[in-house]
């Protein structure tokens, strides 16, 4: 008498069903929060002072945005050229001296003082601080380091 040999429905495991089948049982939420990419400039306590007959202004919203975009607005690329133009200094940090054309104009070899993060911040500042867009503006004082390393892709990447 032979034993029958065959596999249970529930262990066998189809080529084609690779993802996990959701449980019947309901799941905890945990409590996570998205961030939403607004920012106010009125807060809710400015606004709860602000009643008693008086009108109130429509809070403003700016979009911040996600990344730095450098294509569609070309006043960036000129507002860093300009920047390094004008501050020597940070572009022999940026992009080192010459031995050759320290020789050909009679002076020594300029060396940079301090790292490239603290000269690639340098710029961010000078083309971010004064951009055309408030939004750009705002996100640059809450998030410098990110501008920053656009400022060191840009000219890494070009």
């Amino acid at each position: 008498m032979g034993k029958n040999t065959k596999p249970k429905a529930s262990t066998v495991k189809s080529p084609k069903k690779s993802r996990v089948e959701p449980s019947r049982t309901p799941r905890k939420r945990t409590g996570r929060v998205q961030k939403k990419a607004t920012t106010t400039m009125a807060s809710d306590a400015e606004q709860s002072e602000a009643s008693d007959g008086e009108l109130e202004e429509p809070a403003v919203t700016l979009k911040i945005p996600a990344r730095v975009v450098w294509d569609k607005y070309p006043k960036r690329t000129e507002r860093l050229l300009d920047y390094l133009d004008a501050h020597p200094d940070v572009a022999i940090r940026l992009f080192g001296d010459s031995t050759l054309v320290a020789k050909s104009e009679g002076r020594g070899k300029l060396t940079a003082k301090s790292n490239k993060a603290a000269a690639y911040l340098q710029v961010a500042d000078g083309i971010f601080s004064i951009d055309d867009d408030p939004a750009v503006r705002v996100d640059f004082t809450n998030n410098p380091n990110k501008y920053a390393k656009a400022v060191d892709n840009h000219i890494t990447n070009t």
